[in-house]
């Protein structure tokens, strides 16, 4: 497996980006972008998460301290995926990402030799 999964959550502030005309193109599996948004003046880790390069919320205050650290430090090491579509749910849980981190190749070569 080439990657490892950390995280999941609810996009938060879904409804006020353009999530909401975007809805119909999520699907479970899409990729989103995780982009550090340096300029928050109220969330320094604040993570914008962008579906084809539109801004459709960010990463929960509470699970974005550390991939906002890694990112600000140049890794591009995550995988953000559409887990979930809810079209029933509050509009603020209507779609769950997942974030997966990438294996070095010298850690997927390890992990597959093991087997």
């Amino acid at each position: 497996m080439d990657y490892l999964f950390l995280t999941s959550f609810h996009v938060a502030g879904f409804s006020y980006y353009q999530g909401s005309f975007l809805f119909s193109e999520l699907k479970i599996g899409s990729r989103i972008e995780l982009v550090p948004e340096t300029n928050n003046i109220h969330d320094e880790y604040a993570v914008e998460l962008r579906y084809n390069g539109n801004k459709i919320g960010y990463v929960p205050r509470g699970e974005n301290r550390e991939i906002s650290t890694i990112l600000k430090a140049g890794h591009d090491i995550f995988i953000g995926v559409v887990q979930q579509v809810s079209p029933a749910e509050h509009p603020e849980h209507q779609v769950r990402v997942g974030v997966f981190v990438t294996r070095n190749k010298e850690a997927a070569k390890s992990s597959t030799e093991a087997s």
